[in-house]
């Protein structure tokens, strides 16, 4: 054993005089970098010592008077001690392993023991205390450097270059990063034409855009919202956001669906920073090991066409939508299902997860009209079908396609057919 080995330290409770003596004397503890600080016949003697000594190691016995090895594992724990113990006991019983196991104890030995075992044990033991304490001390000597570390670590992870389940975990636990064991999903919100932005405006411009969409998200996704998760910026022109979902199924994807489209009200408009954004998801998935292909998944989401000077934010799931002309049909079908509703470009924007001006934009763009003037007209032309079957009064063909007033709705109608609603009707 190398005498440059740190000298832990051992604490002895155990009720039996003779079972003390045999630890602390038929073992040459020096000569394996240990040290029998104190012993104690009882759990409340021990506990007194160990607060005062706060030992390395703890071996205790499990039966024992005025306080049971379980009670004084119990206060250790309370009174914030991080002892690693080791229990000794004449009992094969389950149900003393597992409250032993509950308290944090590092091992359970039958009596009586040999000291080759018990030997070997604290061998175990004292490896883990020192192998914890050089990565705390890596860890302190590289505090500063964290958000560095963890931001590339993050990255290797997203884009390939980890791939070892193990290695991945070790290293999340290493670096402190605050995944839990629930599902994951990946968010991606990419500014379109990055290099475009850049030769045009500057670096400086991209960082701003990126640091506002940074602090929206942490805001109302993460704060309003209640989203744990980390958040990270590519060079890319990309914000990569892990969040943590508490169940891996469909209802929780449609839920963040409905927060990403709140979310985009609240990113910055046109008039601002004159740009279009694409936001993607992944599936759900679990362990950070899928990270790489989560994220892939929401970059292939978020391909969406450039539509220069207007501010789009689009989440494209499925790989058929992936033009302007696509979005603009989902957004004529949503008017036929609904056009009997009050409904606006508002809400058939939520709706398709883009913003109102990018919609208004493709409409122009590529139906050379207005989303309510193709409102009007395919309620105009349903009006008309109600009206030829001589069946319904004005009001109520009114009420059907989705108007309030009558008396507008009459305007409205000759306004476009150049008949009034009663006169239209007449001619079967």
């Amino acid at each position: 054993m190398s005498s440059e080995a740190e000298t832990l330290s051992i604490l002895v409770v155990d009720d039996e005089y003779l079972v003390r003596v045999g630890i602390r004397q038929t073992i040459n503890w020096e000569a394996y970098n240990f040290q029998i600080i104190g012993e104690a016949s009882n759990g409340e003697e021990g506990l007194a010592i160990a607060k005062a000594q706060k030992p390395d190691i703890v071996i205790t016995d499990i039966r024992m008077p005025f306080m049971d090895g379980l009670e004084f594992m119990a206060k250790l724990r309370e009174a914030g001690l991080t002892s690693k113990i080791i229990v000794l006991s004449g009992y094969d019983e389950f149900d003393y392993a597992r409250t032993a196991l509950k308290f944090g104890a590092s091992n359970y030995l039958l009596k009586p023991i040999e000291n080759q075992q018990l030997i070997e044990t604290v061998l175990q033991v004292g490896k883990a205390i020192r192998e914890e304490r050089a990565k705390n001390m890596e860890y302190n000597r590289l505090k500063k450097e964290l958000p560095t570390l963890q931001k590339q670590f993050l990255l290797d992870l997203l884009q390939g270059r980890l791939t070892e389940e193990e290695k991945i975990n070790e290293k999340i636990n290493f670096l402190r990063i605050p995944l839990g064991t629930q599902a994951l999903i990946i968010v991606v919100l990419r500014v379109d034409d990055v290099h475009l932005l850049i030769q045009t405006r500057s670096a400086k411009k991209l960082t701003a855009v990126m640091e506002e969409i940074n602090r929206l998200f942490e805001q109302q996704v993460m704060g309003t919202e209640g989203y744990r998760g980390l958040l990270l910026d590519t060079e890319a022109g990309e914000l990569v956001a892990i969040l943590e979902l508490p169940e891996r199924t469909a209802d929780q994807v449609a839920k963040l669906k409905e927060v990403l489209k709140k979310f985009i009200g609240f990113l910055p408009t046109q008039q601002e920073f004159d740009l279009t954004v694409s936001i993607g998801i992944s599936a759900p998935f679990q362990g950070a090991v899928g990270m790489h292909d989560g994220y892939q998944e929401a970059l292939t989401s978020a391909n969406t066409k450039f539509v220069p000077g207007t501010n789009s934010v689009t989440y494209i799931e499925d790989e058929g939508v992936q033009d302007c002309h696509s979005v603009v049909k989902a957004a004529v079908a949503y008017l036929k299902k609904n056009y009997r509703q009050n409904i606006t470009v508002e809400m058939a924007a939520r709706e398709l997860l883009v913003s109102p001006s990018y919609l208004m934009h493709l409409f122009k763009e590529e139906l050379g009209k207005t989303f309510v003037e193709c409102l009007t007209e395919y309620r105009i032309e349903k009006a008309k079908e109600l009206l030829k079957e001589n069946k319904y009064r004005v009001y109520e063909v009114c009420t059907e396609v989705g108007y309030q007033d009558p008396k507008y709705f009459s305007q409205l109608f000759k306004k476009v057919t150049g008949l009034s609603p009663s006169d239209y009707a007449k001619l079967g």
